[in-house]
């Protein structure tokens, strides 16, 4: 394998791993609301705002990888 096809399967495993990553989004969203949610008792004070935000936090995160494996394929 050449160096230019490493690079591109390396690209394409990415996005794929950010569509599914996206995909699972509300599956994610439902988990956090299972526990975030009205009558779940099970969190309070900081760590349920914390919680409440990581929905926020994996779909930065499943955006960022691709962003950042790009930066790095076109620095090289």
């Amino acid at each position: 394998m050449s160096a230019t096809s490493k690079n591109m399967a390396g690209l394409i495993a990415v996005f794929l791993l950010s569509i599914v990553g996206l995909a699972l989004t509300p599956t994610i969203q439902e988990s956090v609301t299972a526990v975030t949610g009205v009558g779940a008792n099970n969190l309070t004070g900081a760590a349920l705002t914390v919680m409440a935000l990581f929905p926020l936090f994996w779909v930065i995160l499943m955006i960022a990888i691709p962003v950042a494996y790009i930066a790095i394929w076109l620095k090289n």
